[in-house]
């Protein structure tokens, strides 16, 4: 309630701004937004953008507080003066530094946000300045506006990823680019599903003309057959390489058609170039590689095989919600990329046998975190050495990464436990840990209840009833069982 209130109290706030200060006339007819109104509404000598917000700008800015701009117009319509509170840049690792400078100087304040395991800035039909003294100046160095930052300003690292709503959506990156530094948190409901998440399609395709035509009419009779079980799921198709995705266009709407069904506006079908921002319920990939019609495998990695090429595979695997289609018509071992000179093609082959191993129900995601001290200093092994006869069925673990201690009966999650161990001290805030943490754990459906330390030692009795009421919730026993 507090958070839809604050919501509807903001807006207003911004309502309020744009007439408490109005001028009139001496016939009391409003003349704040009059000249505004006539250059917008005006038919002939038009004025441009730029020139509309240097001579109105307070009453433009009261009328428009908040602008979502690239960089290039943000240079092309506004001032060279500090015309804004704040500029936030998105995607700042995809931003060349040249062209957010400018934006920087247009604000009191700047956030830069990105993440440098994803793509890079990138333009083929440019080509950048250099001199031959740049190497004397370590800015000059770095290609993006993140970079930039990161050498002059503090920084701050998000470690929670709230998109997908299972863990073995996300575990490949979390270990291979973030360190195991990502706090992951599933749904409930999926975390308890025995159907994987990342199915592994092998179909008998052959490698012609820079396309794969059996995995391009594969990957087009799934999207159909999604659309007519689950038309509310949106989907989202990736391929490795341009011509494929043509192909599956192609493919699409001549399946479409034949089966008299409008596709939504929702689907897209991209290479693996172009999907960073995008996210979607459903992916499937088109992985392509396959034996020529002599049963060769060319090992032509494209884009990935350039350096940062693992960044394009990074944010390609991360944009599924909920499941995974990759459709491939090779196995995992038949890539050979010990001779490739960068890591992507590696990681490639890796993340093959990743899936096959979750679609296959090999992979079970635990927690690989690294203690401070020994097992014997933390509250939470406190709470897991009492023996609580009347819950027997139940247990008390810490093998999911996100939690300190899940409830356990059988093979079925039931709850989780949180206390002060290192999960609350890593907290970036007070407010992330008792405010944003159970808040997004309530919107995934969890139970869930906290432990201090200084409850334990104050009154163990007291905490051991406290532990055995909340089992009782979780054993469905106070009537709350999912």
């Amino acid at each position: 309630n507090k958070l839809r209130v604050s919501n509807d109290i903001l807006l207003l706030k911004a309502r309020e701004k744009t007439y408490e200060d109005l001028e009139f006339n001496r016939l009391n007819n409003v003349v704040t937004y009059r000249d505004l109104n006539h250059q917008v509404t005006k038919k002939r000598r038009i004025w441009p953008v730029r020139k509309l917000i240097a001579n109105l700008q307070n009453e433009v800015f009261n009328l428009i507080p908040c602008w979502m701009v690239s960089p290039e117009a943000a240079s092309a319509i506004f001032p060279m003066a500090p015309v804004f509170d704040l500029v936030v840049f998105d995607e700042a690792s995809q931003c060349f530094a040249e062209r957010g400078l400018p934006a920087m100087y247009r604000g009191k304040q700047v956030v830069v946000t990105g993440d440098d395991k994803q793509l890079k800035p990138n333009d083929l039909y440019r080509v950048r300045w250099e001199d031959e003294n740049d190497d004397d100046v370590p800015e000059l160095d770095v290609d993006s506006v993140l970079n930039l930052a990161k050498q002059h300003l503090m920084q701050v690292q998000l470690r929670g990823h709230y998109r997908s709503k299972s863990l073995a959506l996300i575990n490949f990156s979390n270990e291979h680019f973030y360190n195991n530094k990502l706090r992951l948190l599933p749904d409930f409901d999926d975390i308890n599903s025995e159907d994987p998440v990342i199915k592994y399609l092998k179909v008998d395709g052959t490698w012609e003309n820079n396309c794969n035509y059996l995995e391009a009419d594969e990957v087009s009779s799934l999207v159909l057959s999604i659309l007519k079980s689950d038309p509310l799921k949106e989907i989202g198709v990736v391929t490795f390489n341009a011509p494929q995705q043509g192909l599956i266009l192609d493919l699409l709407e001549e399946k479409s058609i034949a089966a008299k069904l409008v596709m939504p506006k929702s689907i897209f079908v991209k290479n693996i170039e172009n999907v960073q921002g995008d996210e979607k319920d459903i992916i499937i990939f088109s992985v392509g590689y396959a034996p020529d019609n002599k049963g060769r495998i060319h090992m032509q990695f494209g884009s990935l095989n350039l350096e940062g090429g693992e960044n394009r595979l990074n944010v390609a695997i991360t944009r599924a919600r909920e499941k995974i289609y990759l459709v491939c018509s090779i196995h995992p071992t038949q890539l050979k990329v010990d001779d490739v000179k960068n890591p992507g093609p590696k990681l490639l082959k890796k993340y093959l046998e990743y899936a096959l191993s979750v679609s296959e129900g090999n992979i079970q995601v635990g927690n690989n975190r690294e203690t401070s001290f020994s097992d014997n200093w933390y509250l939470k092994s406190k709470l897991t050495n009492w023996d609580i006869p009347e819950l027997s069925d139940f247990i008390l673990t810490d093998d999911l990464p996100f939690t300190d201690l899940t409830i356990k009966r059988i093979f079925e999650y039931r709850g989780l436990v949180l206390t002060d161990d290192d999960n609350y001290y890593e907290s970036i805030s007070a407010k992330q840990a008792h405010a944003y943490w159970p808040f997004i754990m309530s919107k995934k459906g969890w139970i869930f209840t906290k432990f201090h330390s200084r409850e334990y030692w104050l009154n163990k009795e007291a905490t051991r009833d406290k532990l055995v009421k909340f089992l009782n919730r979780g054993a469905g026993v106070e009537g709350i069982e999912k």
